[in-house]
């Protein structure tokens, strides 16, 4: 017989991954703890126990699923030496990490409710995850282009980001645009285009905007 306490880490695991299946096809405000305690074989009064309400449930859930998925997640190459090559190595990470077919789609589920519908755990996950990936882009992009202002060089980073998402949002209408084309079967054909894209963008930006008019 199990002793209480395994008993306890096993009842918490069940309501984690009963309510991230529930958390990732509801939404937050939609999902409801009947549902996942049916789903753990659980009763109501373990997650009042183990999380305290709903809110905290979610927090746990999110930040439960956020591990998973960093778990998951093919270590990347050791940087290259310039930024150029960074930047292409970097692009190339994160789209594999956004098309790769075998990414968990509740991650995706729960970060598009996120975006629809905010909640406080989107702030973490900015602050945990998605900040760090921000903040390579933008020094690889103050590397290349020292000289662009505060604001030109953060508007640079989210076109770069843009773009690798933008694969990953609209990999649908993509392939319904052009049937040839499916972005998680050419993941390295994408880097380099959004890579080198990205460089003749940036290199544009280098000059003052009246010097570049004149």
């Amino acid at each position: 017989m199990a002793r209480p306490d395994g008993r306890s880490a096993d009842t918490r695991r069940r309501l984690l991954d009963a309510a991230l299946e529930e958390f990732a096809r509801e939404g937050f405000r939609r999902a409801t703890i009947e549902r996942i305690c049916r789903r753990a074989k659980a009763n109501i009064a373990a997650v009042h126990y183990h999380f305290g309400d709903k809110g905290r449930l979610y927090a746990a859930v999110v930040e439960h699923a956020d591990e998973r998925a960093e778990a998951e997640r093919p270590r990347e190459r050791a940087a290259a030496s310039s930024p150029e090559e960074r930047l292409r190595s970097h692009v190339t990470a994160f789209l594999r990490r956004l098309l790769d077919p075998k990414r968990p789609t509740w991650m995706a589920q729960l970060l598009a409710h996120e975006l629809l519908e905010p909640t406080p755990a989107l702030d973490r996950l900015v602050r945990r995850r998605i900040r760090a990936n921000h903040d390579q882009i933008a020094g690889i992009i103050r590397e290349l282009a020292p000289h662009l202002s505060r604001e030109a060089a953060r508007l640079a980073t989210l076109s770069v980001i843009a773009q690798c998402v933008f694969y990953r949002h609209s990999a649908a209408i993509v392939s319904r645009l052009y049937p040839d084309l499916h972005p998680a079967q050419e993941i390295d054909r994408l880097a380099d285009h959004v890579t080198r894209f990205s460089l003749a963008a940036i290199g544009s930006l280098e000059k003052p905007r009246e010097d570049v008019a004149s």
